[in-house]
């Protein structure tokens, strides 16, 4: 059958053979009528098949080069794994509607298909991305889409994951969109081996925001609770827990030395209250929980962490003379000061100018030779600070120097750039 919007007019029984209240139309009137009717099926008929045709090839050729296209009499194969926080949401809508893993829903690991990144997996999925579902009507990515569909597909089956009030499918709709724009978009700081980290160029920036954007999250948490959106779970409920698993896993090993990891000034009051609640009360909560440690403990073991900067690779060389400036502990004649760079007065210049750039973070950047991938946000702002300086002191030619170790003429070991200006610089220096 066609869509009702495809058919073109209906022509009823009535008004071909007529009714009570209107005589019988004549035989060629009849034919007429029968003419148009059928002639308004065939118009519909040739504008809906094409489409419904290239929707099966598109499938067939997918289908074909992956080799798990589901029939009508197979169950939807979900392509993830424990690690995946945005899978997980997925996972647990299975494990909390009870649904069977052979009989209603199959899942397989990407690795079962060469990988994320083989052409069976892009041919499934073309971003190379999990999870994904595979289903009868074709390939479904992203989370909440295959989230959307599951709980429709089994709308059956109990929980429904839809609170009962619109206040408590408000609330859960609010804090799902929040998870997915601003926090699972921001999580990669946590643990991307090398930047950049969405649209900010350096890590800890990423870092702030995604901290910021988890205490958003909690002020519209229902402060009774139990689950997030009120009394019913719902799929808030589902989307934010195994992200904040990465959290409470992974923010603890960016902790300065000597801090101690509070949970609850990172989660807020009532999304703390929620998380810790829901991991020891609901069993389908506290299985993706053990699913997902398990998978970080595994990348622990493998020395995931052990690189990156600010958590396995720490800045432990002494403070410096520059950290006390940084923190107004001693006079300085600042002319330039910014969230990244402090620029300010060299106490023995060399120069009539004689400016000091500095990164107000180290980072472990002692020297210019520990450069990373991670300190390229950092190098680049430091650069275009020079540039804006320069033009503020309106200084037509300057020299830029970085001293490397002690025979370069290195005092302070913190990275530091100098502005040298106001007579005439021969070459080589020295």
């Amino acid at each position: 059958s066609h869509p009702q919007h495809l058919r073109g007019p209906v022509v009823g029984r009535e008004q071909l053979l007529g009714s009570e209240s209107h005589p019988p139309p004549s035989l060629c009137m009849r034919s007429l009528l029968l003419l148009v009717a059928l002639l308004s099926v065939s118009r519909a008929s040739a504008f809906f098949v094409p489409t419904v045709g290239a929707t099966t090839t598109s499938l067939r050729k997918s289908c074909s080069a992956s080799a798990v296209c589901t029939t009508m009499s197979s169950p939807p194969t979900l392509f993830d794994m424990p690690v995946s926080n945005n899978g997980a949401r997925c996972r647990l809508i299975i494990y909390k509607k009870g649904l069977s893993t052979t009989e209603d829903i199959q899942i397989k690991s990407p690795a079962d298909l060469g990988g994320l990144k083989s052409p069976e997996y892009f041919a499934v999925n073309p971003q190379g991305l999990m999870p994904c579902l595979v289903t009868e009507e074709g390939p479904i990515p992203e989370s909440d889409t295959i989230a959307r569909y599951l709980l429709d597909r089994f709308e059956s089956k109990s929980p429904s994951f839809r609170p009962s009030t619109l206040a408590g499918r408000t609330k859960s709709e609010i804090i799902t969109r929040l998870h997915d724009i601003y926090i699972a978009g921001n999580q990669q700081c946590m643990y991307k081996l090398v930047p950049p980290f969405g649209k900010f160029p350096m890590r800890h920036q990423q870092m702030d925001e995604l901290r910021k954007q988890i205490l958003v999250v909690d002020t519209h948490v229902d402060p009774k609770g139990p689950y997030i959106a009120g009394e019913e779970v719902s799929l808030a409920d589902a989307t934010l827990f195994p992200t904040l698993i990465f959290a409470q896993y992974m923010l603890p090993k960016f902790e300065p030395e000597g801090s101690k990891w509070d949970q609850k000034a990172v989660f807020g009051a009532n999304l703390s209250r929620w998380f810790e609640w829901v991991r020891a009360n609901d069993d389908s909560f506290s299985k993706v929980y053990t699913e997902i440690t398990s998978a970080l403990k595994a990348w622990d073991e493998g020395g995931r962490w052990d690189t990156i900067l600010g958590a396995g690779n720490r800045d432990t060389d002494p403070a410096t003379i520059f950290d006390k400036i940084i923190g107004k502990e001693i006079p300085s004649d600042i002319v330039f000061e910014d969230e990244h760079c402090l620029v300010f007065k060299d106490v023995s210049p060399q120069a009539p100018t004689h400016l000091l750039v500095i990164p107000k973070k180290r980072l472990g950047l002692t020297r210019l030779r520990h450069a990373t991938e991670d300190h390229k946000g950092i190098l680049g702002h430091m650069m275009a600070t020079v540039a804006a300086v320069v033009k503020e002191q309106k200084l037509d030619s300057y020299r830029l120097v970085v001293n490397d170790g002690e025979a370069a003429g290195q005092t302070v070991f913190h990275l530091h750039m100098h502005i040298l200006s106001g007579r005439p610089l021969t070459w080589p220096p020295g």
